[in-house]
């Protein structure tokens, strides 16, 4: 496959980075800190919008898996919900004033609700589109690197340009974040990037179409509402159910970790928005070695092993810096020789949690192959809805508990950091630190039993190869 395809589908994943970006760092941080809506709400309508993307992201899979077009399969839903995206985006970012409590929250339950199915119908069949692309046990993972890449690449500029463009510091506000009157332009900033790259990868892929393999002819096909039934009907399949709840475990530890970073950023290490905007570009490190360790690492011990011992590891780089601050080993370093600690260890950890993405990703593909062979059936669109699903709950579970862990250990709103207690600070670095570490644990204790190997894909290979001969046989007679 050239690398300008490759390029021009990972683009697409631009846009899940781009959204990721943006809810996690400021928009959980700009409706809870500046416009007032409590933790908890703000946590709580965030796992309402996640509990809707339970049943969207199914159907559009399934829906996806059986459409038949001139545009392909997955081609006409990634158009659909490229511009809506836009709107949707900005409109999140613009609430009307003199929202209450109830007002806010029911503006921000709707309009996540809104981005995230407009990403749905492009995301679900974007990620199904590389699975059909590639059938290589390895070139699979290089094709998926791409992806990653751009995904991290996506939230990294959104965090880098927000910091730095939309949210420095000025004499009125000496935290940019809190400032209120430049999140409007930074959602429009925010709604273009996500929509553009879309679209590239719309056009960029548009000529493989004709190559792909179409959907398999079903007599009896369910009604796409009941397509969440069939995701959990799909779990009685070893490899998908380790794949889906080591997924959802990671996501929601990791959606913990990314909401309360700004806070701990701010708050324990005490940077301000410009050093911030450096701290947002130490993925740049990962997103580099990523891919290299993804492969490296799989090649040595196989995927499953190998993505367990990415999220264990990613775990222990990230939290190192606050267990150096609750030791107390940080308390006589200037802020900015901090901030190069914090940078190198973070830059570390996501070169390691993006590996585990990156490898997952793989695993799945390979487990729609599996799927493929046991059923007749090519369903990579239910398989990825589920992965879909898993992926939001970074937000959503994980900015609901986020938001439960900042009420619970009573974290003031508004307030500047040098006013907020040191036993408020502390506690926050406990949550953010051992305590997240602790929890992904139960990561590689799931993945470890993933059934699939190196071997057993082979096997699958050849039953596939072999399918396809005696249907293009079939058909020929």
């Amino acid at each position: 496959m050239k690398a300008t395809t490759k390029i021009g589908y990972g683009v697409g994943q631009l846009a899940d980075g781009v959204k990721q970006g943006a809810f996690v760092t400021f928009l959980f941080f700009y409706y809870n800190q500046v416009l007032g809506l409590s933790g908890s709400l703000a946590g709580t309508a965030s796992l309402l919008a996640l509990m809707i993307d339970a049943i969207t992201d199914p159907m559009v899979g399934q829906i996806s898996d059986n459409w038949r077009s001139r545009w392909g399969r997955r081609h006409p839903f990634m158009v659909a919900g490229s511009v809506p995206f836009c709107i949707a985006v900005v409109m999140l970012f613009n609430p009307p004033d003199g929202l209450g409590q109830t007002g806010l929250f029911w503006w921000l339950l709707g309009g996540a609700v809104s981005v995230r199915l407009m990403l749905t119908l492009f995301f679900v069949p974007h990620l199904s589109l590389g699975s059909e692309m590639v059938r290589d046990y390895h070139d699979r993972t290089s094709l998926i690197g791409y992806r990653v890449f751009f995904s991290y690449l996506g939230s990294l500029v959104v965090s880098v340009v927000g910091f730095a463009v939309f949210f420095p510091p000025t004499e009125s506000f000496s935290n940019g974040m809190l400032n209120p009157a430049n999140y409007g332009g930074f959602g429009l900033f925010v709604g273009l990037l996500g929509t553009g790259a879309m679209l590239w990868c719309i056009v960029s892929t548009f000529h493989v179409i004709p190559s792909l393999k179409p959907p398999a002819e079903q007599r009896n096909t369910r009604n796409p509402l009941f397509a969440v039934v069939d995701v959990f009907t799909s779990l009685r399949e070893k490899a998908f159910r380790v794949l889906f709840f080591g997924t959802l475990m990671f996501n929601v530890l990791a959606g913990v970790s990314l909401t309360l970073l700004v806070y701990v950023a701010t708050y324990v290490f005490g940077f301000d928005s410009k050093q911030l905007a450096l701290l947002a570009t130490s993925p740049l490190v990962g997103i580099m070695l990523a891919s290299t360790i993804a492969q490296t690492l799989s090649r040595k011990f196989d995927k499953r092993l190998a993505s367990g011992l990415c999220s264990l590891t990613g775990a222990i780089l990230s939290s190192t810096p606050m267990l150096l601050f609750l030791a107390g080993s940080l308390d006589n370093m200037e802020v900015q020789d901090r901030l190069w600690l914090v940078y190198l260890f973070n830059g570390a950890a996501q070169g390691f949690f993006i590996a585990f993405v990156i490898l997952l990703d793989s695993m799945l593909s390979d487990t729609a192959d599996e799927h493929e062979v046991n059923t007749g059936r090519r369903e990579e669109g239910l398989f990825f809805a589920a992965r879909s699903f898993a992926t939001k709950a970074s937000y959503g579970l994980g900015s609901f508990f986020a938001g439960i862990a900042l009420d619970i250990i009573a974290f003031p709103r508004g307030v500047a950091p040098a006013d907020v207690a040191t036993d408020s600070i502390t506690r926050l670095a406990i949550v953010a630190g051992p305590l997240l570490t602790l929890l992904f644990v139960f990561v590689l204790v799931i993945i470890r039993r993933y059934p699939l190997d190196a071997a057993r894909y082979q096997e699958i290979e050849i039953a596939l190869q072999r399918s396809t001969a005696v249907n293009g046989s079939t058909a020929s007679d």
